[in-house]
C-alpha cells in the first residue's frame, strides 16, 4: 500500500472516531466533556472583552479610513484634476503653431493625464511615429492603473467590513454561551441579552461601514473610467497631430498654395481680342 492511501485510510479512521465520540461529548450529566467547552470554561470574561473591544477598534479604524478614502476621491477624481479642458486647449494650440520645444517643456513640468502621456511619446521620437504610440500608451495605461488602485482600498474596507461585523456576531454568540455554560444551563434572558446584542451591534456597524464604502467606489470608479477614456481619446488625437506624414502634409499643401499664388502673380493680365472692322 503507498503511502497516499496510508494516509487517506488514517484520515478515514480519524474522522469515524471523531464522529462516534460527539455524541458522548454532547451528552450532558456525566459524559465527556469536549475540549472548546472545557476551555472555554477556563477562560476568564476579560478575554472576550479583549476582543470585542478589538474588533469594535478595527470597525472604528475601517469607517475613519473609508471617510478619509471617500474625501480623497472627492478631491482627486474629477476631470479637472485629471485632465482640465485648459490644458488640452493650450496642448492642442502648441502642436497646431508646431512649437514643439515649448510642447517638450510644458508637458515635462506638467502633471495632467494628456501631458504625460505626450511627454512619453515625445521622447520615443527618435524612434518612429510607432514607438511613440506605444510609450504613449503605456504611460496612460500607468496613470489609469494608479488612479484606479487609488480607489481600490474603498472596495477593500467593503468587503472587509461584513467579515468584521460577522467576527463580532460569532464572538457575541461565543459570549452568550459562555454565559450559559456558567450559569449551569439555568441562565435568565438578561445573562444572555449581552452577548447576544453584542453579535448583533458587531454585524450593524459591519454593514453600516461595507455599504458607503462600496457606494462611493462602484460611483467614482465609474466616473474615473468615464474620465480615463476620454482622456486617452483626446491624448490619441493629439498624438495624431505630431505624425511626420501630417506635418509633411502641411508643409505640402503650404507650397502648393504659395506656388499657385505665385503663378498667378506672375501670368500676363489677358489682352483685349480686337473686333474686326465694319
Amino acid at each position: 500500500m503507498g503511502f497516499g492511501k496510508k494516509v487517506v485510510m488514517a484520515g478515514a479512521v480519524a474522522v469515524v472516531g471523531v464522529a462516534m465520540s460527539t455524541p458522548a461529548m454532547a451528552a450532558g450529566g456525566g459524559g465527556m466533556v469536549s475540549m472548546p467547552v472545557l476551555a472555554a470554561a477556563t477562560l476568564p470574561m476579560w478575554v472576550f472583552h479583549a476582543f470585542d473591544w478589538l474588533v469594535i477598534s478595527l470597525l472604528i479604524f475601517a469607517s475613519i479610513s473609508g471617510i478619509a478614502l471617500a474625501i480623497d476621491a472627492m478631491l482627486h477624481v474629477r476631470e479637472i484634476k485629471i485632465a482640465p479642458p485648459e490644458t488640452t486647449e493650450h496642448l492642442r494650440s502648441l502642436i497646431a503653431g508646431r512649437q514643439f520645444k515649448e510642447l517638450m517643456d510644458f508637458t515635462a513640468t506638467d502633471e495632467t493625464f494628456i501631458s504625460k502621456g505626450l511627454y512619453a511619446a515625445i521622447r520615443k521620437a527618435h524612434l518612429k511615429f510607432p514607438a511613440m504610440r506605444e510609450a504613449m500608451e503605456n504611460s496612460l495605461g500607468e496613470q489609469s492603473s494608479h488612479l484606479f488602485r487609488r480607489l481600490e482600498p474603498m472596495n477593500v474596507i467593503g468587503n472587509i467590513g461584513p467579515l468584521l461585523g460577522l467576527l463580532g456576531t460569532v464572538l457575541g454568540m461565543i459570549m452568550a454561551f459562555y454565559a450559559l455554560l456558567a450559569t449551569g444551563g439555568n441562565a435568565k434572558p438578561a445573562d444572555l441579552a449581552g452577548g447576544i446584542g453584542a453579535a448583533l451591534w458587531h454585524t450593524f456597524f459591519g454593514l453600516f461601514v461595507a455599504i458607503p464604502c462600496l457606494v462611493v467606489y462602484g460611483l467614482y470608479r465609474t466616473k474615473a473610467d468615464k474620465i480615463v477614456t476620454k482622456a486617452s481619446v483626446v491624448a490619441e488625437e493629439l498624438l495624431e497631430g505630431l505624425r511626420p506624414e501630417s506635418s509633411d502634409e502641411a508643409s505640402k499643401s503650404k507650397k502648393v498654395s504659395s506656388s499657385s499664388s505665385k503663378a498667378t502673380a506672375a501670368a500676363p493680365a489677358p489682352q483685349p481680342v480686337p473686333q474686326p472692322a465694319e
